[in-house]
């Protein structure tokens, strides 16, 4: 027995699969097979071969050859296939379609698991989408009224930022930037226009809205902080960098002169191109999802909707670039936001280790998630460190700090945004005694309050230290 027939029988033996379908003969079903093939990931329909996986053959002429490419030809578009025999069966295959959707007579099919099945109405839109022939930001938005959404001063200051003069009217650069069309003789906005030039995208496009919470502890539990932007697309973003510059612990260090140099525990760039990389890249088809930013006390998780990008497979993340919405990343590239090279994933690796950061972990599936893991918060917080911070505040003051209200600095430093209620249960004091210590604490500069009674934090100013001092303190 030669591979050839080997192999035969172990297509008999296995049966008809996602890529393997037996037919005993030519019927109205062909078309069916042969575009669910072409829309799916291609395959073979075994010819002169019944359901039960057995060789009856079939008699091979030029007629019958040449009925099976009529077939194949009257699908829209036609699809390609190949025949050949093997004894008495005719093996046609058929590789995966390079212009998807394909349609025969009865309709679209689509190969799922060992049969041929119809598409829908819904199940035409969402394999549309998969396959990159229907694009959200190129969509005209029916909703959207240009006399009454379109805001002239988001233009003129995006026109700003990208460095571009232009005596044309506003209807005709928005055209130019492909973010708009004249349809009947009226200006229609695509979904990227609407994005980039509206004062809100609540009503007209609710799931860009970026989210961003905090939370207390490392699990998704208690809600300490949140933000839901509404905005449009380059305010959402930089509302959201905004947000998280606000958690994220920073260190002064002296530089022996009169301005000292603020440190990120994380570097902003690399948060930076993450939030971009999500709203570029996130699938605006999916209505009810957000992009979300969650910090916690040990990490930050930036996710989008869709996961990876249809043709982008894991082990190419980072070295390819494969972009779901090409007309947002190119707007966002015009004002420097986005190098549009597909360099973003290997920027941000690159960053973090020149701070000597942790690497960020990648997650994938129905959303895309960014991990960056937050460094543990430097030292005022062993017996050691806490030690040197008493002894530099004692020569400050001219006095030294109480035991509790060294307690009450050292729970600030770790829960910047406790409340008088939590740092009375951690500690064992009462309200009322926390009250007068921070009291006492503010009047002496060694605590800090910045921003309102809720939504602000505790900060230890770098005055206590001495000028030129190599130490550095978190806030």
């Amino acid at each position: 027995m030669n591979n050839t027939e080997k192999e035969f029988d172990y297509i008999l033996q296995n049966g008809e699969s996602y890529l393997v379908e037996f037919k005993e003969r030519i019927n109205t079903t062909l078309s069916r097979e042969l575009t669910a093939f072409a829309n799916a990931s291609g395959g073979k329909i075994y010819l002169g071969v019944n359901d039960r996986g057995e060789s009856v053959g079939i008699e091979i002429s030029n007629r019958l050859r040449s009925q099976i490419q009529d077939i194949a030809n009257n699908c829209q578009p036609s699809v390609h296939i190949n025949l050949h025999e093997y004894k008495n069966i005719l093996i046609i295959t058929i590789p995966e379609g390079k212009d998807k959707p394909y349609q025969c007579s009865d309709g679209f099919f689509i190969r799922m698991g060992a049969n041929a099945q119809k598409m829908n109405r819904d199940r035409i839109f969402d394999f549309l989408q998969s396959e990159g022939k229907l694009r959200f930001e190129e969509q005209l938005h029916n909703k959207y009224d240009f006399n009454k959404d379109f805001l002239p001063q988001k233009l003129k200051a995006y026109l700003n930022l990208a460095g571009i003069t232009s005596t044309l009217d506003d209807e005709s650069i928005l055209i130019n930037l492909g973010v708009a069309e004249m349809v009947d003789g009226k200006l229609r906005m695509n979904n990227a226009g609407v994005l980039f030039f509206t004062e809100s995208i609540l009503l007209l496009c609710e799931q860009a809205t970026i989210t961003c919470g905090v939370f207390d502890g490392t699990e998704r539990i208690h809600v300490l902080n949140r933000k839901d932007y509404t905005m449009d697309i380059i305010s959402n973003i930089e509302n959201a960098l905004h947000f998280i510059r606000q958690e994220l612990r920073v260190k002064y260090e002296m530089t022996g002169t009169a301005r000292r140099r603020e440190v990120y525990e994380l570097p902003l760039d690399a948060i930076r191109e993450a939030v971009i990389n999500a709203v570029v890249h996130r699938d605006y088809f999916l209505s009810g999802s957000h992009t979300v930013i969650e910090v916690f006390d040990d990490r930050i998780e930036i996710s989008n909707p869709g996961g990876l990008p249809k043709g982008l497979k894991e082990e190419d993340f980072g070295k390819k670039a494969v972009r779901r919405n090409q007309i947002i990343a190119s707007l966002l590239h015009r004002i420097d936001f986005v190098e549009n090279m597909g360099t973003g994933i290997s920027k941000i690796k690159d960053l973090l280790k020149k701070a000597n950061a942790p690497e960020p972990r990648f997650e994938f599936g129905g959303f895309y998630t960014i991990l960056f893991p937050r460094p543990k918060p430097l030292a005022l917080l062993d017996e050691t460190s806490s030690e040197k911070l008493g002894e530099k505040l004692g020569e400050k003051l001219g006095e030294k700090l109480g035991e509790n209200e060294m307690k009450v600095i050292q729970y600030l430093y770790k829960n910047r945004k406790a409340s008088i209620v939590s740092i009375a249960q951690s500690i064992g004091l009462s309200t009322t005694g926390v009250e007068k210590i921070i009291s006492r604490l503010k009047d002496k500069n060694v605590l800090k309050r910045i921003g309102p009674a809720k939504g602000g934090y505790w900060e230890i100013p770098s005055t206590i230290l001495n000028d030129g001092d190599e130490e550095a303190v978190f806030r």
